[in-house]
């Protein structure tokens, strides 16, 4: 953050997670993170008719469900998750 370089918030998504794309004729598709190509691509595992095939999309086309559903179970209990500060 010293350097003065641009910066804005993105998501952190770690190899074998579960995502889903919400963006793109491909929306509502489940997979799991395999690899990251490149500063703004993903390839990602999905099954389709009973076959995985791997997919690279944009990064910003999907969402971790690990992490959303992590939170959704904090807000049911009253927690807020609890971020650091640096």
């Amino acid at each position: 953050m010293a350097s003065g370089i641009s910066s804005q918030p993105w998501p952190y998504l770690e190899v074998g997670e579960r995502v889903k794309i919400h963006t793109g004729k491909l929306s509502g598709l489940e997979g799991i993170l395999v690899n990251f190509k490149g500063n703004h691509r993903v390839v990602l595992s999905v099954s389709l008719l009973q076959r995985s095939v791997a997919l690279e999309v944009d990064l910003d086309w999907v969402t971790s469900l690990e992490k959303r559903s992590e939170a959704r179970v904090q807000r049911a209990m009253g927690r807020v998750p609890v971020r650091s500060e640096s």
